[in-house]
């Protein structure tokens, strides 16, 4: 399996920081940590597309546990279903679980009951399986990989830490956030047991763009101010898209390639085809909340957020 394929493959590294001209004064937000939780939900949207741009419809809560943290949602290969983490403050010192919500029956189940705390659960390419970082009894972060029922726990790559952030290329070649000062871009190929630092001072937004070989990421150049570039999988070759949306850098991508991002409670893509700049698609302001993550369905019919009250601040 990928994983066991994994384990132990980085006996070396080799570094090589392709960030050269950005400011190394600009700190990534760190990966979540145990303790208190922003309140927050998840929302699923319908979304569609005409003559290149997407439109939106109504807003649905699908977790609605009051004063909960709930959040990183990704949907399965099948668009079937959502993985999210979810937070307990429940005297567990903030525990966090790997939670399942299925879109057609409102189905919610809990995937991981670990000690430890789980985060960021990714499925793997060619698996039936999802990658998610756990905290350690001993505050280390690691990747492990899980069985889609949450069984089978074993680490993925066991000597490189602490990991806040990743995104699967292909079943071989990983795209990673690593904490650190600064906080590192890491590309990982499996087969070969490499790691290349290709940039610094990145944000905890990573992604597989869905129509080429490449992956997308947002480099940091001072506290309200980054872009997104891409990297292609191979680590030889960074490009700038295009700035991110007021500084921020949570993004995602649909199926046929259209960047999405939100900003306060506006949302907004970028299709290289029809779009000069930015173009807003929805304005929510109607719904008394702000956005922060986001991800769209496989299948391009639907778009996950997660939402919190206006006026509030998201980890």
């Amino acid at each position: 399996m990928t994983s066991r394929r994994a384990a132990g493959a980085l006996g070396c590294v080799l570094a090589r920081v392709l960030a050269a001209g950005i400011a190394a004064t600009a700190m990534a937000g760190p990966a979540l940590a145990q303790g208190s939780f922003p309140s927050t939900d998840i929302y699923v949207t319908e979304i569609s597309l005409f003559d290149g741009v997407y439109f939106v419809g109504a807003l649905r809560n699908v977790t609605q546990r009051p004063a909960s943290y709930d959040n990183q949602p990704v949907f399965t290969p099948d668009s079937r279903s959502i993985l999210y983490t979810a937070g307990y403050d429940d005297g567990n010192d903030g525990q966090t679980e790997i939670h399942r919500f299925y879109v057609e029956s409102s189905r919610d189940t809990r995937i991981t009951r670990t000690e430890e705390s789980e985060y960021s659960a990714t499925p793997i390419p060619g698996d039936r399986a999802f990658s998610a970082i756990r905290v350690e009894p001993d505050s280390t972060q690691r990747l492990w990989r899980f069985t889609m029922e949450g069984m089978d726990a074993e680490v993925v790559l066991r000597d490189l830490e602490p990991v806040g952030y990743h995104a699967w290329g292909d079943e071989n070649t990983l795209l990673l956030f690593v904490l650190g000062d600064p906080a590192t871009l890491q590309l990982v190929d499996l087969t070969e047991g490499r790691t290349t630092v290709v940039a610094e001072n990145v944000g905890r937004s990573l992604h597989k763009i869905p129509t080429r070989a490449a992956f997308s990421f947002v480099q940091r150049v001072s506290a309200d101010e980054a872009w997104i570039g891409e990297v292609d999988l191979n680590g030889q070759r960074i490009e700038r898209i295009i700035d991110a949306v007021d500084g921020g850098q949570d993004h995602a991508w649909t199926p046929d390639g259209v960047l999405l991002m939100a900003s306060g409670p506006r949302l907004y893509q970028f299709n290289a085809e029809v779009d000069a700049g930015w173009r807003m698609i929805a304005d929510l302001s109607e719904s008394g909340l702000v956005f922060t993550r986001l991800s769209a369905s496989p299948d391009g019919t639907m778009l996950a957020l997660v939402g919190q009250s206006a006026g509030s601040e998201e980890d």
